[in-house]
């Protein structure tokens, strides 16, 4: 069955493989669809009301963890709303998850007890600091199958990275991580490798591919 969070269509990966449809096929998404996932640091699939709690590093910018928002519903600071024309989601902040503080910055959090104005602490993920509630994320394949009246916004990049790493778990099914392969014209040698350290089930291909849509999480 069909998981929201699906990056690619289960036919194509069964025509690229020259296989019927079944479970295994759906299986195979699904796992590979989690790894793209896993590899971008990051959650695809489109949600609404997704409630986060931020920190505002006393900067104009909030890195939100499901872009894009397609929209807000509210941010409160310290327990207060924060009226929507102080922010904004103009050019590229909406496809890049961050939400702008106009003409000022979002609260740094205070050490509790510590009096050090400015430095992260205790308030960070609790109604004392900053909560925003958005809807965000991209409307995938998966989605589609479950719900036909929505319109896939994956963009076709992650959508093909899916596709090439589900063929590639296919195809590496009871291949030794631990043994490589070398070869010139008719000649070729296999041997083992002294590490399988690195060995991701991302092809190289679809790293390429996803390079745009890596997050990268500052702590």
């Amino acid at each position: 069955m069909a998981s929201p969070a699906d990056l690619c269509v289960v036919s194509v990966v069964a025509d690229d493989l020259g296989i019927p449809l079944s479970p295994r096929v759906e299986s195979l998404v699904t796992a590979a669809s989690r790894a793209v996932a896993g590899y971008c640091g990051r959650a695809f699939e489109w949600d609404s009301g997704l409630v986060e709690y931020p920190a505002g590093y006393g900067r104009p910018l909030l890195l939100l963890e499901r872009p894009p928002i397609v929209s807000v519903s509210g941010v409160w600071e310290g327990g207060h709303l924060v009226p929507p024309e102080e922010y904004e989601l103009a050019g590229g902040l909406a496809a890049s998850g961050m939400l702008r503080r106009r003409h000022s910055v979002w609260r740094a959090m205070v050490r509790a007890g510590g009096g050090v104005s400015g430095a992260l602490g205790d308030f960070e993920g609790s109604e004392d600091g900053i909560r925003v509630v958005y809807d965000g994320g991209y409307v995938t394949p998966g989605q589609r199958v479950l719900d036909a009246s929505l319109v896939v916004t994956l963009p076709e990049d992650v959508q093909e990275a899916a596709v090439l790493t589900a063929v590639q778990l296919y195809r590496s099914r009871g291949v030794d991580a631990m043994v490589a392969s070398e070869s010139i014209g008719d000649w070729s040698v296999s041997y083992f490798a002294e590490k399988a350290e690195g060995k991701s089930p991302i092809p190289g291909a679809a790293q390429a591919l996803l390079s745009p849509y890596v997050l990268y999480r500052v702590s």
